[in-house]
């Protein structure tokens, strides 16, 4: 119970979108760096409108359009040299 609590208070308080590394690391949800800017904005725009069904949801309706481009750019790999930006 203690255990899901913390997980609870860290999602609350922590998993905002400049810290999407936390999770979008390769061990806990899908490494970002697979995935270009345009990608991830993609992505964020179908969990913001509902047409993609995920906990991301809960996450992403709360962004603003300038916050989901903000991510994107910093979380997005570089498709002219295939690195990665943001962690």
């Amino acid at each position: 119970m203690k255990k899901l609590l913390a997980v609870s208070l860290i999602a609350v308080l922590g998993f905002s979108y400049p810290n999407c590394g936390m999770c979008h690391n390769g061990s806990v949800a899908v490494d970002l760096k697979k995935f270009s800017a345009e990608e991830i904005k993609k992505d964020l725009y179908a969990f913001k409108s509902g047409k993609m069904k995920h906990s991301m949801m809960n996450f992403v309706k709360k962004m603003s359009d300038t916050e989901i481009e903000e991510a994107a750019k910093k979380y997005g790999r570089d498709v002219n040299n295939n690195e990665k930006s943001g962690y």
